[in-house]
Parts: C-alpha cells; sequence; structure tokens
C-alpha cells in the first residue's frame, strides 16, 4: 500500500485548497481524521487520512506505518489546537498557516549565518 508523500512543496497546494474553501467549513481540529490537514489529505488521495502530532497516514494503516509531516504541516497542526474540536473555515485555517509561514520564516532567516 503507497502512502501519499506531504513534502515542503505541498504547503502551496494546501493554501489553495484552504483560499477555496475560505467560507466554508474545512475540519475540525484536534480531531485526527477531521482535522483541516486531514480533509485536505483524504480529498486529495481518495482515501481516509489522519493527522496526529507529528505524523500522517492512511486510516488503514497501522499507526506505527505513518509518515513524518513536514516542519510547515507539523507547526500548523500544533497550533491549530488553540480551535480544538470546533468546526473552522477554510479562511480561518488559512490565517493560521499564514501565521505558521511567517514563523518559520524568521526562524529560518534567525539560523542563517551572519556575514
Amino acid at each position: 500500500m503507497q502512502l501519499m508523500q506531504v513534502t515542503d512543496c505541498d504547503l502551496d497546494s494546501f493554501c489553495t485548497w484552504l483560499c477555496q474553501r475560505e467560507h466554508e467549513i474545512v475540519g475540525r481540529p484536534g480531531m485526527v481524521y477531521y482535522c483541516p490537514l486531514a480533509q485536505w489529505l483524504s480529498e486529495r488521495s481518495g482515501h481516509i487520512y489522519g493527522v496526529e502530532s507529528k505524523v500522517y497516514g492512511r486510516a488503514t494503516c497501522a499507526y506505527h506505518c505513518w509518515r513524518l509531516l513536514p516542519r510547515w504541516a507539523e507547526v500548523f497542526v500544533a497550533w491549530s489546537d488553540v480551535l480544538a474540536f470546533r468546526p473552522v473555515t477554510g479562511g480561518e485555517a488559512l490565517v493560521l498557516l499564514a501565521s505558521v509561514e511567517l514563523a518559520l520564516r524568521v526562524v529560518s532567516n534567525d539560523t542563517l549565518p551572519i556575514g
């Protein structure tokens, strides 16, 4: 069984998906199979995907076989816990994702060598 791969390049695709659903409910953060990232993965792949903490995988796969999320997705999932268990729109998730992108950009700039 082939698992879908989520990479740094998928950030733009997830962002586009959220933009297209700005006023629609895109998931419920804090719920493994219903958080926005899991909903996007499921829609994209045609299979039910779950997302928990730092990992993601198909519902039919054993949890120990799930893969690590890229850093942007891991931070998005962690930060979305402030919205846990309530329905969120694409617009709300997009605001959160923009905050994640900004924070990661600041962190990566802080770690660049000077000079």
